[in-house]
């Protein structure tokens, strides 16, 4: 499809799934990090929700609430 869209496109240009799933990792760890990291100096308890759902046309949400 992306290359449909874009003929200029190589396979090269485009990562492959594997890729694509470690670096939605990566980034995922990282922004623990920095929330572990800021939650480490506030004095109070904090209580985090998370829920997530899809919509009838198949909208990915989340909806995280602390």
């Amino acid at each position: 499809l992306l290359q449909y869209l874009r003929p200029s496109l190589s396979d090269t240009d485009i990562p492959h799934r594997t890729k694509t799933h470690d670096e939605i990792l990566e980034r995922a760890k990282l922004a623990i990090e920095r929330v572990k990291e800021k939650l480490r100096h506030v004095d109070s308890k904090i209580s985090m929700m998370f829920d997530s759902w899809t919509s009838f046309p198949g909208h990915p949400f989340l909806s995280i609430t602390a």
